[in-house]
């Protein structure tokens, strides 16, 4: 396996541990999918698809602030529509923070999914609003 893949993996079962920490009723188990659907877990409870995405700043990038949301694997298989899954939690690794944020506040005006989002506010943008793990409950 890919070392990226890999440190996708650690955010994912980042957001596991939290999880599993958050709730008290078994009926919102985390499911993960046999295939590539799109989203790394379904709770079980309300069928809510949950999309876990690592982000680290880095220099190296022209903007370190924002974090890409194109289809990685499968050789990418296109952009999201917005279908794919209901929650975004973004996993940011320097403070170990999670943050969950709707699909349909990520859209566009046009109602068209972006291929890229800015985490933390800057003066362009407003970053992403944290609607915490109580969203998806």
């Amino acid at each position: 396996m890919k070392p990226h893949r890999l440190r996708g993996l650690a955010s994912e079962y980042a957001f596991a541990k939290e999880w599993y920490e958050f709730i008290d009723d078994e009926k919102y188990q985390l499911i993960s999918p046999t295939i590539d659907n799109g989203y790394d877990f379904k709770i079980d409870g309300n069928n809510k698809l949950i999309q876990v995405k690592r982000f680290t700043p880095s220099d190296k990038r022209y903007n370190p602030n924002t974090l890409d949301l194109r289809r990685k694997r499968n050789k990418g298989t296109g952009n999201y529509t917005g279908k794919e899954f209901d929650y975004l939690v973004v996993h940011n690794t320097t403070n170990d923070d999670l943050i969950v944020v709707s699909v349909d506040n990520l859209k566009n005006d046009d109602g068209t999914m972006p291929t890229s989002v800015s985490v933390c506010p800057t003066r362009k943008s407003k970053g992403l609003i944290n609607e915490g793990l109580q969203a998806l409950l």
